[in-house]
Parts: structure tokens; sequence; C-alpha cells
């Protein structure tokens, strides 16, 4: 992998956070639907903040695994 690779990753962290964004929302909106604006804003950020370690890996797994497939059978032989 060259230098660099991994700023491809930072497009997919993004679409992770927007995705649990919008997890979060719905969830307290299904839940606690009586809830002012600033509950949402702040339980949004804290589990950005708290899924940050899972988002950054993620992230690099996925955008690794665009271009490179793992091949069980390449793995087993011997060099």
């Amino acid at each position: 992998m060259e230098t660099g690779f991994f700023y491809g990753a930072m497009y997919v962290s993004y679409a992770l956070a927007v995705a649990f964004s919008v997890a979060i929302f719905v969830a307290i909106a299904v839940l606690f639907p009586a809830s002012p604006y600033y509950v949402y804003i702040a339980a949004i950020l804290t589990g950005i903040v708290v899924l940050m370690p899972i988002t950054f890996r993620l992230s690099r797994l996925i955008w690794m695994n665009l271009f490179y497939h793992y091949q069980p059978e390449k793995s087993l032989q011997t060099k």
C-alpha cells in the first residue's frame, strides 16, 4: 500500500458517523418522542465520541476490503 492509501477511509468514516448519528436519532425519536432538541444533540455527540474507536478501525477495514480481498487458498500455500 502506498503512502496516503488510507486517506480514502476518511470518507468511509464520515459515512459511518452519519449512519450512527441517524440510528441514534431514530432510536431517541422512537423511544422518547417528547424529547427536546438538546437531548438529540447531546446523545448524538456522545454516541459519536464513544463509537470513535470502532468507527476508526471499521472504516479502515472497509476501505482496505474494497481493494484487497481475502484469499484463503493463497494463505495456506507455503513459499
